[in-house]
């Protein structure tokens, strides 16, 4: 009983100081792991890139993926709501620091690593005859991943009172432990010495682990998310803007493609090089999202006549809003933080790009033209992540200044549709933007000069670059005739366009 009065204590504490606990936690073990281990080096090597990223985002990443994991088996397999867990396992993760405390106790540190083959691994963990040190595995790791294991297993027998249910958690944690442990070396076919060397578009060993942690992670926090609460997550789901996500996120994609094509340079497109396209892509794609909940904040009084997908007008719950997009945000400097450095400082850019857009008393796009020329810069920045991974520190100056000035004159005017369905809404929330200004949808003459304007920006890529003369004039007459005959023009529509607009450019200007 006394045991019971505890957990429901702990039960009892708030969500925060569970966040903080995991961090500490997670903080305090890498340190300690690299004073205490084999190597006896804080920090575990010089100040560098590398090893920056190997403090600050690998192993965090690995750790934090690794609790997450846990505690939503913990939470589905016994069926108790997973905040309450969360509290109980954010003091139980304080384990992990006498890992290195152990091992140096035992035999004056180890060197821990992924365990570099998986037969002994899996087949032996839990045989203490067998010494797994020569693939990466220290006595403390067993010892510990066996405590914690045992201990989640007494927590479930408190909440369930089943034998049957206790025996598969123990199992189910330990599985999934291993597996976190061993993912990087199934993925390298077992041989993680040969596939786990320098190059590509990841260069180094520790940007190819963050990223495979990474992957994991995002969808384990999702997860966590949806558990958490389902009904505000699916109100979070509905309200995404796939269209204009997917956009930011070909423009990655586009630049690093140009990139290459500039360069010289083609990577082969194995798992790893893939795997940093995907970064590429979600970067700018998932930047967006976290902007857009930023903007949503703002932008209440005027949703709520408009009715767009703003969810705070459906009543979520903002603090969980807030905790997701600072979560989204997060995610996002950390996907850049991997591919390079100057990824993550393009993308700290776009953020803070993003605050004087939305965020009073600046806010920018209460501006006419301003605005969307903000929007412009956020596209160049996109392409420039893309950039990035090609000609790094130079990527912005590598962009061709043809494509350059087309797309901020062309995005600028372009951009403008989005506001077209606005227009009401803006007025009221005193936003002045072209449509407020020029657009009368009751009549063609009153559709007519913004239809001229938005038209107008595929011109620009025409008259900066010539090659695409042919596909502009398309593009332009049939913006200019969809807005000039339709009352309630779709977002989507203009966004169908500037999709086949942007394969085209691409496709021109990677021709010999």
């Amino acid at each position: 009983m006394r045991i019971k009065n505890i957990i429901s204590s702990i039960e009892n504490y708030h969500l925060i100081n569970c966040v903080i606990f995991i961090f500490v936690w997670i903080f305090l073990r890498i340190f300690f792991e690299g004073v205490l281990e084999v190597f006896h080096t804080i920090g575990f090597s010089k100040l560098s890139y590398r090893a920056i990223l190997m403090y600050f985002v690998h192993f965090p990443l690995f750790y934090l993926t690794s609790y997450l994991l846990i505690t939503i088996l913990i939470s589905i397999i016994i069926r108790k709501d997973i905040i309450k867990v969360t509290k109980i396992t954010s003091l139980g993760l304080g384990l992990i620091i006498f890992v290195p405390v152990i091992d140096a106790f035992i035999c004056g540190g180890c060197f821990i690593t992924y365990p570099s083959r998986l037969e002994k691994y899996f087949l032996h963990f839990l045989n203490p005859s067998v010494s797994l040190i020569d693939i990466g595995v220290s006595i403390g790791q067993r010892i510990v991943i066996l405590g914690i294991c045992f201990l989640v297993s007494i927590y479930g027998y408190l909440k369930t009172g089943k034998i049957l249910k206790t025996i598969f958690l123990f199992f189910a944690i330990l599985l999934t432990i291993l597996f976190m442990g061993s993912i990087t070396t199934m993925l390298a076919g077992n041989q993680p010495e040969r596939v786990f060397i320098s190059g590509g578009i990841l260069n180094t060993d520790t940007q190819k682990f963050s990223a495979i942690y990474s992957i994991i992670f995002i969808i384990a926090i999702f997860i966590y998310f949806y558990l958490v609460d389902k009904k505000n997550f699916r109100l979070f789901i509905s309200s995404l803007r796939i269209e204009r996500m997917a956009f930011y996120g070909f423009l990655g994609i586009a630049g690093f493609v140009l990139a290459q094509h500039r360069a010289g340079i083609i990577h082969r497109l194995d798992f790893f090089n893939l795997l940093a396209i995907l970064l590429i892509f979600l970067s700018p794609g998932i930047g967006f999202c976290a902007l857009q909940i930023l903007n949503d904040f703002f932008d209440v009084q005027a949703d709520a006549v408009s009715k767009p997908r703003n969810p705070l007008v459906s009543s979520i719950w903002k603090k969980y809003y807030i905790v997701i997009g600072s979560s989204l945000a997060l995610i996002v400097l950390m996907f850049s933080a991997i591919l390079n450095y100057q990824a993550f400082l393009i993308m700290l850019s776009f953020f803070l790009l993003g605050i004087l857009y939305s965020v009073p008393p600046v806010r920018l796009k209460r501006l006419p033209l301003i605005s969307t020329f903000v929007l412009a810069f956020a596209v160049v920045l996109s392409i420039g992540l893309g950039f990035s991974g090609v000609y790094y520190e130079k990527a912005l100056n590598q962009i061709p200044l043809p494509l350059f000035y087309a797309l901020l004159f062309g995005v600028t005017l372009g951009f403008t549709a989005k506001d077209i369905n606005d227009t009401d809404a803006d007025k009221k929330d005193g936003i002045i933007t072209l449509p407020v200004l020029l657009y009368k949808n009751d009549t063609v003459m009153g559709r007519l000069p913004l239809g001229l304007i938005i038209s107008s920006g595929y011109i620009f890529f025409a008259i900066f670059i010539p090659e695409v003369l042919l596909g502009s004039l398309i593009a332009s007459v049939i913006t200019f005739i969809y807005t000039l005959l339709t009352t309630r023009p779709r977002e989507w529509f203009y966004f169908l366009i500037l999709y086949f607009f942007a394969f085209y450019l691409l496709a021109t200007l990677r021709l010999p």
